[in-house]
Order: C-alpha cells, then sequence, then structure tokens
C-alpha cells in the first residue's frame, strides 16, 4: 500500500518527489466482487493488523480522489509490474500507468514482490530507467 501512499504525495506535493517507482501497486478501482471482512490469522503477525479493514474499504470502494489524482503527477515515473504471478491485475497496471502523465509500464515477470524475487533485475531496472 505505500505505492498509494507515494501516489497520493506526488499528486498533491509534486515538488517534493523527483522520482518515483511503484511495484505492483493497488490501483484503487472498486473490487468486483468486493473482498469480504478478513478473518484475522492465528498467532502471531508480521504486520499492523489494524490496517487491513482501512485497506479493503479502500480497495472496495475507492476514494475518487486516487484515480483523478494521477494525472496531477508531475515525477518521473516507472510502474513495475510483476507478471501473471503478481497479484494485482495486470490490465490494471498498464491502465495506471497510462494515467501518470510519462510513466513508463516494466514487467518483471516475478510475481508480487519483484525487489525479492528478481532483485539483479529490479535493480538494473531502476538504473536504466534514471528514476
Amino acid at each position: 500500500m505505500g505505492a498509494g501512499a507515494a501516489c497520493l504525495l506526488a499528486a498533491r506535493e509534486p515538488g517534493l518527489i523527483g522520482g518515483l517507482v511503484l511495484e505492483e501497486p493497488p490501483v484503487f478501482l472498486p473490487l468486483d466482487p468486493p473482498r469480504p471482512p478478513a478473518v484475522r490469522p492465528a498467532g502471531a503477525l508480521g504486520f499492523d493488523r489494524e490496517i487491513v479493514p482501512a485497506t479493503d474499504t479502500q480497495l472496495n470502494d475507492p476514494e475518487p480522489s486516487w484515480c483523478e489524482g494521477l494525472s496531477a503527477i508531475t515525477a518521473d515515473t516507472l510502474v513495475v509490474a510483476g507478471g501473471p504471478a503478481g497479484h494485482v491485475p495486470q490490465d490494471q497496471l498498464s491502465r495506471l500507468a497510462g494515467s501518470v502523465p510519462g510513466a513508463r509500464l516494466l514487467t518483471i515477470a516475478a510475481g508480487h514482490l519483484v525487489h525479492t524475487e528478481r532483485p539483479e533485475e529490479f535493480l538494473a531496472a531502476l538504473r536504466e530507467s534514471g528514476v
């Protein structure tokens, strides 16, 4: 969800962001069907559980200003897609890249965690992009 926050900041404060890399970012389009309420997993968690309901709310019924703000991003932007094994529908990532002026879309077939699964390719893409 960090990419969502980064997009909001880049749209609202363009002078602060010179380059933006969005790796398998959420694309805030209403989920169809909506995501059901999450059940808390048993045991210790490696993440902040309180963020889950808020995240689900935004994924099910996104704030319209999120998508509207994409056209205000002026930073050099690279959208990194993880290919067919990614968590985000790849056509939505293409649509996201097309909504940010001048953004480039790059697919590295690695799934959702591109930087973890294919770190050398991910870093090479960042160097080549100049972002």
